[in-house]
């Protein structure tokens, strides 16, 4: 049995033969190539090099006459898919699995203390010394000034100080003062005390005090004022004294952006990785251990400061203020202070350092070897 194959047409018998190669790739407007292009970027790079030009390639086939930019559907698609991939960890690799997780949880409380840093950025300014000296003589204060900053590993920075009073301390007076200076007020609460001085003779003499203390709140700061006098009947001669503990109020974006700063910060610690874990699988089995033995110990070193992270995001959530003091933070975790009986003060910010360089060596030990570059659509 034979095939009869139709006449050839005289009027296309005489036109050359199409290229060939020219003719396997699908014709497109460029912007459509770029379009899909941005979109493959979810993709991990690793996936782009190997399937990159053959997914184009498809598209490019797959799209209708004319389209110039990629319909919602397929960009959502490439999207999802990309992220998928992204997410994904080598098979088969139970200690990978592990790794992640615990790189996804120490990046979790980096992420914390980032959320934490920026909603600290919406608290009220603390007055320099020049307000903290205006502050003190609406309190009653003289001009015997003395003022100084302090923090600490837990909560956000405050400002104190303290001045003699001329004659004794007039607590109605100051909340009068305060109260025409446009602050909101507490009520006031009476205090007790002691002060020790030293007589003519060079003995010790302890001095009963009475006070007053209250708070006053403007435009997102609070100041605690606390005025002392000496006894009536006291044998030394002592002055009255006030002091101003001044911090920030606060603020409703606070506990927000630490939440999500957390829930950022463990995507993005799996994200890594995943993306370290596919790294050290294409290194070259010379390489492979030294970089696995240095992630690890970046993981070591990361613990103490994760912790130490974790411990403030606890008290943000539980306690939210210190009891009569400032706003606690999560990000003040790395102010050099007593944050662990053991070690320098400096131990949670020297520790992060460490860790982050020897993983950021662990990631160039484990340099995958030369690939070879995808080919380029060659659109019409």
């Amino acid at each position: 049995m034979t095939a009869a194959w139709p006449a050839p047409d005289p009027t296309t018998a005489a036109r050359p033969a199409p290229d060939l190669e020219a003719a396997a790739w699908p014709t497109a407007d460029n912007r459509l190539e770029r379009g899909y292009r941005a979109l493959l970027l979810a993709y991990p790079r690793r996936h782009r090099r190997r399937h990159g030009t053959e997914v184009v390639t498809t598209l490019l086939e797959m799209a209708e006459p004319g389209q110039r930019r990629p319909r919602a559907g397929a960009a959502l698609h490439l999207i999802g898919s990309g992220l998928r991939l992204r997410f994904r960890l080598p098979a088969r690799r139970p200690f990978m699995a592990l790794a992640a997780l615990l790189t996804a949880l120490t990046v979790g409380g980096f992420g914390a203390a980032a959320g934490s840093w920026l909603g600290a950025q919406t608290f009220a300014d603390l007055p320099d010394e020049a307000g903290m000296a205006r502050l003190t003589q609406q309190a009653g204060g003289d001009e015997t000034l003395h003022s100084y900053y302090s923090s600490s590993p837990w909560t956000t920075q405050t400002t104190h100080s303290s001045s003699q009073v001329n004659g004794a301390w007039d607590a109605e007076q100051v909340r009068q003062r305060l109260t025409a200076g446009g602050w909101s007020l507490s009520d006031s609460t009476p205090l007790t005390g002691m002060s020790g001085t030293v007589d003519d003779t060079g003995s010790l003499v302890e001095i009963p005090l009475s006070g007053t203390r209250f708070t006053a709140e403007s435009a997102g700061l609070i100041i605690t004022v606390m005025g002392w006098d000496p006894a009536a009947n006291s044998s030394v001669d002592i002055r009255s004294h006030v002091s101003i503990l001044a911090m920030p109020d606060r603020t409703a974006a606070f506990l927000p952006l630490v939440v999500v700063g957390t829930a950022v910060g463990l995507l993005a610690g799996w994200l890594i990785a995943a993306a370290v874990a596919y790294r050290m699988a294409a290194a070259s089995p010379g390489r492979r251990p030294a970089a696995v033995t240095l992630w690890g110990g970046a993981l070591v070193a990361l613990a103490l400061p994760a912790v130490a992270l974790y411990g403030n995001v606890m008290r943000v959530l539980r306690d939210g203020n210190a009891e009569g003091g400032p706003p606690l933070t999560v990000h003040t975790a790395f102010t050099p202070g007593e944050y662990y009986p053991f070690g320098p003060q400096w131990l949670v910010l020297g520790l992060t350092v460490a860790g982050l360089v020897v993983a950021v060596a662990a990631i160039l030990t484990a340099r995958p070897g030369e690939q070879p570059p995808q080919p380029r659509v060659v659109p019409g």
